[in-house]
């Protein structure tokens, strides 16, 4: 029988903060709750974990919670990301990591840093490295293929 892998306490902290994070969520075009957590320290080396949601203000104006969450982050000065968390309300959406915009973002700032994916169960689905993410591609309804 396979065990789950143990979460360290920074992970804990993350998947505690996640889904306090997707419960804030305003998700009414799109239907889907995100959260996420990104833990990030600051010039002093003082480590916080800042949370957003996504915010669906119209069909061309949405943010994105990771993005939410790293902004949150900067504001208050702790800009040395070491870590998102993500989960949202859909097992789709869960399948993935952050869309390639969001994943941008993160990698200019710390491309080593780490991706949690929590499945609504709060289990983790996945742990990746941003820069290794790419075969988790974010393929939502509208893909090309």
């Amino acid at each position: 029988m396979a065990t789950k892998p143990r979460l360290t306490k920074e992970e804990d902290a993350l998947r505690r903060a996640v889904f306090l994070a997707v419960s804030f969520a305003q998700a009414e075009i799109s239907k889907v709750r995100v959260g996420a957590a990104v833990l990030a320290f600051n010039g002093m080396g003082e480590r916080s974990i800042f949370t957003g949601c996504n915010v669906e203000i119209s069909f061309s104006r949405v943010f994105h919670a990771e993005n939410v969450a790293l902004l949150n982050g900067h504001f208050c000065r702790f800009t040395k990301i070491s870590s998102v968390a993500v989960t949202s309300d859909s097992k789709e959406k869960q399948k993935a990591a952050m869309c390639g915009c969001c994943r941008q973002d993160y990698m200019y700032l710390n491309p080593n840093c780490m991706i949690y994916i929590f499945n609504s169960n709060k289990s983790l689905r996945l742990k990746v490295k941003l820069i290794d993410s790419m075969a988790y591609p974010y393929a939502p309804k509208g893909k090309i293929v």
